[in-house]
């Protein structure tokens, strides 16, 4: 079988044609029909995965290798499927009778090719140590190749270990031969996760992971080595986590009355806020926190009724308020040029601090689904007993199946008896959204005790959608003319002891995870790498009161110098222009981040 298929190319070219041969067992792909091979992957051991999400996707994983591609039709789908199901069966069961042979002549190869990787390598490096700058080299590719001695040595043995049983068994048994090889991957499968969870594990302090970066990355070396923050902590490779570090007593008072009385009437973003009132997170991961609900944003793309797709885009916008349920602390204002990355496999997000007074934090976020530009630029007061944020401008959207474009603003935050009583917060306000694509439109009022209703409009104005819901909860929307209800957000529920730490979602319990891989590889402006930040994380209060007072004064004195010098700060990653649909200046993405990162992590 043959023809033409989408294939997952990466997250900037995403889907691309590409043109599959089925040969026997094995699946080529070139970029057009009669051209060169452009890889193949071997069905013997493959796992045919279908996908419920994305009736059109099929994966082709052997463990090492994967595959994405998506056919043109769900019929299409079925044909290929089958006939893959029927290679992959017919080559099970005929397996050639000189496997065994085969299987010897790849051990003898793996052995060769380790002597002669052993002989080059024994012969550089004494030249390489003779030359100081390469020593920390030598050292780094030394290690390396223990490592995949190790590592090769290990599969070799389980390999030969599997071909003896074939031998002595005597036996043709085709099926006992695939398993046997299926036992094999489980095997090193369950090595290679013995190794990583070693390797999670094990922790190293700031001067045994820095030892390694110093030439390479020498001001993040010259920043973090005699940093009293990080000279405390011990870091391993934890990927996730369900609590921080220390616990945070949630009925904690503060006599506040002192400092608050001076910024009555005031924009408290011009002012140095304590770190006591701080929670260990920047306002560039705040924005990122937009993104928790990213799967709605999917559900909205993949929807093909449009005035549905807005009332899904309503339901994310909503959203990002039920992370702050009782969240009454004051996230860190960056440093100006300072920035926080997310890269994963559903989206990767870029934010930057682009403006210092006002404080304005850019952040933009892309997937094969979606694009969302959004910015932090707000205002607010103080009086004797709220304090009012009112966020400026809007945020954008682009659902990319369907090329909407859409547009809205947040409504207003209020903090109640931020003195005497219980702290409180709420979100009161219309909230307004525009499809600049299809010109539809919609409205979501937000009102006391977590309530909110809206309706979707279509181009003439009809009422097409119905909705209903609370911030804190989900939203529903009802369909005007069939009746039908469906649940378009709801609120994840909160990690176990949530309130300990800050009152963090699960979400945000990892935004500020620093592990030895971040270290390493993060760029020295990003936030995680805060050490005031980081002292709050670990409860460290004096030490992190410290290091904020020390940064805000480094960067009041870095600005002077730019005055004095008739310089004014560029963003890096963003630039100011007029959004042709709403017409207002925004900080645009310019689409340099992960290309000026891969020149190297000091560049920036």
């Amino acid at each position: 079988m043959e023809g033409y298929l989408k294939k997952w190319i990466n997250i900037v070219t995403r889907w691309q044609d590409r043109y599959f041969i089925l040969n026997d067992h094995i699946l080529h792909y070139c970029e057009h029909q009669g051209g060169q091979s452009k890889g193949q992957i071997h069905l013997k051991v493959a796992a045919i995965i279908l996908v419920p999400e994305d009736p059109l996707r099929i994966i082709i994983n052997t463990g090492t290798n994967e595959i994405q591609v998506r056919a043109s039709s769900v019929p299409e789908k079925i044909e290929w499927v089958n006939a893959l199901k029927r290679a992959q069966e017919s080559c099970q069961e005929t397996i050639p009778r000189d496997s065994l042979k085969e299987v010897n002549n790849i051990l003898t190869d793996i052995w060769v090719t380790q002597a002669a990787f052993d002989e080059t390598l024994n012969l550089l490096v004494p030249k390489l140590e003779r030359q100081p700058k390469y020593v920390e080299l030598v050292e780094k590719l030394s290690e390396l190749a223990q490592k995949i001695k190790m590592n090769v040595t290990i599969c070799t043995q389980l390999l030969e270990v599997e071909k003896q049983k074939l031998e002595s068994q005597q036996s043709d048994d085709n099926q006992t031969l695939f398993q046997s090889f299926r036992n094999i991957s489980t095997r090193i499968e369950d090595f290679n996760r013995q190794s990583s969870e070693i390797s999670t594990n094990s922790s190293l302090s700031i001067q045994d992971i820095l030892e390694h970066i110093k030439y390479d990355q020498p001001i993040k070396y010259k920043n973090l080595i005699n940093n009293a923050v990080f000279q405390k902590i011990q870091f391993t490779n934890q990927q996730s986590r369900i609590a921080l570090p220390r616990t945070q007593d949630p009925n904690e008072k503060i006599k506040v009355w002192s400092f608050i009385k001076d910024l009555i009437g005031k924009d408290l973003s011009k002012f140095a806020v304590p770190v006591y009132f701080n929670e260990p997170l920047s306002m560039l991961q705040r924005l990122a926190e937009n993104l928790e609900y990213y799967q709605t944003l999917v559900d909205a793309n993949q929807e093909q009724d449009q005035w549905l797709r807005m009332c899904y885009v309503m339901g994310f916008a909503v959203s990002a308020y039920s992370s702050n349920i009782d969240r009454h602390k004051k996230p860190f204002n960056p440093i100006l040029g300072e920035t926080f990355e997310i890269q994963n496999k559903q989206f990767r997000f870029i934010s930057e601090q682009v403006s210092h007074h006002p404080p304005i934090s850019a952040g933009y976020a892309e997937s094969i689904d979606f694009e969302m530009q959004m910015q932090t630029d707000i205002k607010t007061k103080m009086s004797p007993r709220t304090m009012e944020v009112q966020p400026l401008g809007n945020i954008y959207i682009k659902l990319k199946q369907f090329n909407d474009h859409i547009s809205y603003n947040k409504c207003t935050t209020k903090v109640h008896n931020i003195i005497f009583g219980n702290m409180y917060i709420e979100h009161i306000g219309d909230m307004n959204f525009n499809n600049h694509t299809t010109n539809d439109r919609g409205v979501l009022t937000l009102s006391e005790n977590h309530k909110m209703v809206g309706t979707v409009f279509d181009n003439n104005g009809k009422e097409k959608y119905k909705l209903k819901g609370l911030w804190n909860d989900q939203l529903i929307a009802r369909n005007v003319q069939t009746g039908r209800e469906i649940i378009v957000w709801k609120r994840y529920d909160l990690p176990q002891d949530y309130k300990n730490y800050f009152f963090f979602t699960k979400f945000a319990l990892n935004l500020n995870l620093l592990n030895i891989e971040l270290i390493k590889s993060l760029p020295c402006t990003d936030c995680r790498l805060r050490p005031d930040q980081l002292a709050l994380e670990y409860g460290f209060i004096d030490l992190a009161a410290d290091e904020k007072h020390r940064l805000e004064q480094k960067q009041r004195l870095r600005r002077k110098e730019m005055q004095i010098a008739g310089q004014k700060h560029s963003p890096a990653f963003f630039e100011m222009i007029k959004e042709p649909c709403t017409n207002e200046l925004i900080y645009k993405y310019k689409g340099n981040y992960w290309r000026k990162k891969g020149e190297g992590l000091d560049l920036f």
